[in-house]
């Protein structure tokens, strides 16, 4: 749909001028939906190469009543996480791969301290497990299993490093290889709260 919308742009002023937007090596426009903890959550269509801290703080208006914003997911639910102090990095699939996630549909989804990182990390899960379609079995496996590693009341140590290996290594397509990048962004946002899901 992104691309059909720009049809009519490109169509009214040349290719050569839309070139011209975003970046030498990313060029054009991207539509970012910001979820509905912004100030002003919404649909914005922004230049590729505009810095996510501007996306958050000016077009988003930061958090509603002034919360204060713990992390952002960037990209879907296995886009990856990125903490305020890391959002002054370009809209782009190099600048967010960069830090640890994937640029993916834009997506942006705030959380205050309202919501409990052990929360996040088994909504991970969740997901992984809920839409893994099943196809290999590092994945469909794997994704059960940390899912039951995210239960527990104890880290996971040495076994999620193993489960990332095979999920990352043996995984037939990206999904089930970026789950762990999506976790290990998380446990970096949070530290200490998240022992044990390190990379």
């Amino acid at each position: 749909m992104e691309t059909l919308a720009a049809v009519p742009w490109i169509v009214a002023r040349g290719g050569d001028a839309y070139a011209r937007r975003g970046t030498p090596d990313e060029t054009g426009t991207k539509l970012v939906c910001l979820s509905e903890r912004f100030a002003r959550p919404g649909v914005y269509e922004v230049e590729l190469g505009t810095s996510l801290l501007r996306i958050v703080t000016e077009l988003g208006g930061g958090l509603k009543g002034g919360s204060e914003l713990t992390t952002v997911q960037v990209g879907g639910p296995l886009g990856g996480f990125l903490a305020p102090d890391a959002l002054d990095v370009p809209l782009t699939t190099a600048g967010i791969a960069a830090r640890g996630a994937a640029l993916g549909h834009a997506g942006l989804v705030a959380f205050d301290r309202r919501v409990a990182p052990e929360d996040m990390l088994r909504h991970v899960w969740e997901f992984a497990a809920a839409e893994s379609c099943g196809a290999c079995s590092p994945c469909r496996v794997g994704s059960g299993r940390g899912l039951e590693l995210a239960l527990a009341d104890t880290p996971p140590g040495a076994e999620w490093k193993r489960l990332a290996h095979v999920l990352t290594g043996a995984s037939l397509c990206a999904f089930g290889r970026r789950i762990p990048p999506t976790v290990h962004s998380l446990a970096h946002v949070y530290g200490d709260r998240l022992a044990g899901w390190e990379p």
